[in-house]
């Protein structure tokens, strides 16, 4: 719920003797827990008689707060394989422990599994909050209930489970760097194909460096792919990347500006957000940052996106300046320069596709695809168009049309 989330972003750097207390904390409260004297509103042992239902006991809770603070801002913040393996083993046993997430570990968790190349985890992860976490489900009641459960889906299926309505900007992000990591993968297999086809290595040998070239556990699927199939493939996933694209703008339109430039939102602190807000994408960009600048290629590909953005738009900012919309607004002291960048940041979904093209070319640059579409596009934009409504038709043209029944006659329009 909004204003109610953890944060796994730490700004502050922690000594071992830091982590060792940490530990020492949660240790603790673990013995205060199966220790208890019991009551009314307090078991003997809540690990024994509560788990699944943890958050319903209160005497729990500062448990749950202490082995947060060693998973989040202790052992996610060493950024070492180790303490972020140990952080999701944490959560994901917090979880089990309080089936009804109370402190929010559901958004900080899929970042931790791409970071972890969980890729598959993760889009399970996210499906199943998505479509069986559904309201009237009573899965925090039975504990013996299934929790968590993999999905059968393809991940070439449509990744629709997200609401539109009210979205979980954690989870609708990094579904869509899974996505943009998986086109990217196929990008660089198409790559290599065509770089090795002119080599006279044996298969084995190419077959190892077009493994090396992926990163999504997932893509390794697609190495046995035939080129259509890989490309279509690829169009798949390019198509999921937009669609996703296009519902996190609507959702939060700060989140892309500030993934390019992600110094002030990274080293905020927030402390409570609505839906759509400054505040809610930093909270978010925090979450997810180490799993987007880990992901080699995916903000170089949107970058190039962006940049095709621009090279289209670029005859349109005097114009758009010009406008009393911009005159009268708070941009308006803006260069054509910033102008043009926001631009090209706002449409880069619609782009995707040419640097996603331009990415495996490997002719001359100025024959890019992108650059020769465009081409196309102003030699469209520039030749006359006789033709539309009729205009350039031969008289003899119209004379010999036959006219269809019901067409009109001269005396159609006679009063």
């Amino acid at each position: 719920m909004p204003g109610n989330r953890t944060s796994s972003s730490s700004m502050w750097w922690l000594s071992s003797g830091e982590i060792k207390r940490a530990r020492a904390r949660v240790e603790k409260e673990a013995f205060a827990i199966r220790n208890a004297t019991e009551d009314i509103v307090t078991p003997a042992n809540a690990f024994e008689t509560h788990a699944g239902q943890f958050w319903q006991v209160y005497s729990t809770r500062a448990y749950m707060r202490a082995r947060f603070e060693l998973a989040g801002p202790c052992l996610l913040a060493t950024g070492t394989l180790d303490g972020v393996q140990q952080a999701l083993e944490h959560l994901l046993d917090m979880l089990k422990l309080s089936r009804s997430d109370n402190m929010g570990l559901r958004d900080i968790i899929p970042a931790i599994m791409l970071r972890l190349d969980l890729d598959r985890e993760c889009h399970d992860f996210i499906r199943w909050w998505s479509v069986l976490d559904s309201p009237g489900d009573d899965l925090w009641a039975d504990s013996d209930a299934p929790y968590l459960i993999p999905s059968e889906a393809s991940i070439l299926s449509e990744p629709d489970f997200i609401s539109e309505r009210f979205p979980s900007l954690d989870h609708l992000n990094v579904l869509l760097l899974l996505e943009l990591r998986l086109v990217v993968d196929i990008r660089n297999l198409k790559v290599c194909r065509k770089v090795l086809a002119a080599s006279k290595l044996p298969e084995h040998l190419w077959r190892t460096i077009e493994l090396a070239t992926l990163r999504s556990p997932l893509s390794s699927l697609y190495q046995q792919l035939p080129p259509d199939d890989l490309t279509t493939a690829g169009e798949v996933h390019l198509e999921h990347a937009k669609k996703l694209g296009s519902q996190l703008h609507r959702a939060n339109s700060s989140f892309m500006f500030d993934l390019f430039d992600p110094d002030e939102a990274l080293s905020s602190v927030v402390e409570t957000y609505s839906l759509g807000s400054w505040e809610e994408m930093a909270l978010t960009l925090q979450n997810s940052y180490a799993a987007w600048s880990g992901s080699e290629g995916v903000l170089d590909l949107l970058g190039d996106a962006c940049l095709c953005a621009e090279l289209d738009s670029e005859a349109e900012m005097e114009d758009m300046m010009d406008t009393d919309t911009f005159q009268s607004g708070e941009g308006r002291d803006r260069t054509i320069e910033e102008l043009l960048e926001d631009v090209g940041v706002n449409r880069l979904w619609g782009y995707l596709e040419d640097a996603y093209a331009d990415a495996y070319w490997l002719g001359p640059w100025c024959d890019r695809p992108s650059e020769q579409r465009r081409k196309e596009a102003r030699r469209l934009w520039d030749e006359p168009d006789d033709d539309y409504f009729g205009y350039g038709m031969e008289d003899s043209d119209l004379e010999d049309s036959d006219l269809e029944d019901g067409d009109l006659e001269d005396g159609d329009f006679e009063d």
